[in-house]
């Protein structure tokens, strides 16, 4: 029997988002991060804003040393446009692969 999970809930005056705009980007959930004073890159996870102060999510930092961080939305240092994270680029190569999947079923399909 697999081990048990709480569920985490955040008081309802907390308001949580998976996409967030940083530096004129749009940054959803898996999108990379450069954060100021941080080596690394960080995986967006989420956007936490509440009624005093606001922070983002974040997994991730030096290679083989993947932690879970929070930080200020300030922090921000860069947007990344290509991923480099092993998670992300493994991700990357399994959805092209299941659309090209898709594409050659749907191709033998309609001969």
């Amino acid at each position: 029997m697999g081990k048990k999970r709480n569920v985490v809930s955040h008081p309802e005056s907390w308001i949580v988002t998976n996409e967030i705009q940083v530096n004129g980007r749009t940054v959803s959930v898996g999108t990379e991060l450069s954060i100021k004073g941080e080596s690394g890159r960080f995986r967006f996870m989420k956007h936490v804003k509440t009624q005093t102060s606001e922070w983002i999510d974040v997994i991730g930092g030096k290679k083989g040393y993947s932690t879970c961080r929070s930080f200020r939305v300030s922090q921000v240092k860069t947007v990344h446009w290509k991923n480099r994270t092993d998670k992300n680029i493994v991700k990357e190569l399994k959805e092209r692969k299941e659309r090209m999947k898709s594409e050659t079923e749907s191709g033998t399909e309609s001969e």
